[in-house]
């Protein structure tokens, strides 16, 4: 990483984030970081521009009823996300782009980037927030849902090469409220087996190939224009 940093050509580092918490029988605990990982790396060598290693960990509160999940209080995120963004400063990089893989790290990540003092560009989006991808998703799958999408699990099958579990949901409930306040007793009872609004008859590891090749192409473009 050392070499890597020193022979960068532009102002601008990555930094890929996701959580790790349940998602049901059809994706890894580490789907969101898993997903943000690769997207990075690929456009990361396709553009030369340096990735930090992926922080796993995010803010999963909602999720902690659910064996598996390790969660992150936002000042703990906001705080060590800032550090980062500070020593990325001291590095010399003038911009770093937070390419996150879990929607509950906004608040937090916003949190540190507001904080943060120092010169450096701070930008953080999550990957379905590329342009063109939300509208390539919904081209793809009818129903992508909330949470354990079938978009994720067809990306996170695709990258696993195509390790489909034996058994899974199929379709999940859809949200019955504001899935941001929803408490840990409340997801556990209302979504018992994890998955918001997704129906995953329509995943496919085909489908995930087409959707993450899109999200590269999208976030290369975006690196290309914006470092």
């Amino acid at each position: 990483m050392s070499a890597e940093v020193e022979k960068a050509e532009h102002s601008l580092i990555i930094l890929p984030v996701g959580s790790l918490e349940q998602h049901g029988t059809e994706a890894p605990l580490g789907c969101d970081g898993l997903i943000a990982e690769a997207l990075c790396r690929r456009a990361g060598e396709l553009t030369s521009t340096p990735v930090l290693p992926t922080f796993y960990y995010g803010c999963s509160y909602s999720h902690t009823f659910f064996p598996g999940t390790f969660s992150i209080s936002i000042e703990t995120y906001s705080k060590l996300l800032g550090e980062i963004i500070s020593e990325a400063e001291r590095n010399g990089f003038k911009n770093i782009l937070i390419v996150s893989g879990h929607g509950g790290n906004r608040h937090a990540a916003e949190k540190a980037i507001a904080e943060t003092a120092g010169t450096i560009s701070c930008r953080y989006m999550g990957y379905w927030e590329l342009p063109g991808v939300q509208k390539e998703e919904n081209r793809l799958f009818k129903k992508a849902g909330y949470h354990i999408t079938s978009s994720e699990v067809s990306m996170v099958w695709h990258l696993l090469s195509g390790s489909i579990p034996g058994e899974f949901s199929g379709c999940y409930p859809s949200a019955q409220q504001n899935m941001k306040t929803v408490s840990p007793e409340q997801w556990k009872h209302l979504y018992p087996d994890g998955g918001v609004g997704a129906d995953l008859s329509d995943a496919s590891v085909a489908k995930g190939q087409t959707l993450f090749q899109f999200a590269i192409d999208s976030l290369v473009n975006y690196i290309l224009k914006n470092r």
